[in-house]
């Protein structure tokens, strides 16, 4: 567990499936997220949690609130390679979590865990051209553009943008 001041990092539990099934279900969350909502029942998403904490290139975190440890939504470290100290970020967060600060500081206490415990040295994700927010996060966080890929999903109707953000981690920088 990763405690931070208002949120902590924690591996998924049975209470939090209900949670987590509502996400995965939320047509407007997943397509922010670049995913297509699938209709998962708790079944499904236990299904899916256990091959999202079950693969060795990626790690799979609950956040939850400090206080009342209620699941806001989840954090994935994808793509892992150990050679190259590189790995993908994605968030999603709750719609009543989004706004407050909590993802940024999920993200920030999960960037040093991996800098302390596995030195990483880049991060990269994806995120839609239109979710600003989101971006406007990720460069308070160090995170800069470096790629578009135009056209690149079709969700809510149309085709969606996809902004490329990375970080580059350099050794005695504080993330």
């Amino acid at each position: 567990m990763i405690e931070g001041s208002r949120v902590r990092l924690r591996p998924w539990r049975e209470n939090d499936l209900d949670a987590l099934t509502a996400l995965r279900n939320d047509v407007a969350t997943q397509a922010q997220l670049l995913a297509r909502a699938r209709g998962s029942d708790p079944v499904q998403v236990r299904e899916w949690l256990h091959a999202r904490t079950a693969s060795a290139d990626r790690i799979f975190f609950v956040i939850a609130d400090r206080e009342t440890d209620r699941c806001l939504g989840f954090l994935q470290v994808a793509d892992f390679d150990t050679v190259d100290r590189r790995a993908e970020f994605g968030i999603c967060l709750s719609t009543t979590t989004r706004g407050q600060g909590k993802g940024g500081e999920a993200l920030t206490l999960a960037m040093q865990h991996l800098v302390q415990l596995w030195n990483l040295r880049k991060l990269s994700l994806r995120v839609r051209a239109d979710n600003l927010s989101a971006q406007n996060c990720y460069r308070k966080l160090g995170f800069r553009e470096c790629g578009r890929l135009e056209a690149h999903v079709f969700l809510e109707g149309r085709w969606q943008d996809v902004v490329l953000m990375e970080l580059l981690i350099e050794p005695g920088k504080p993330t």
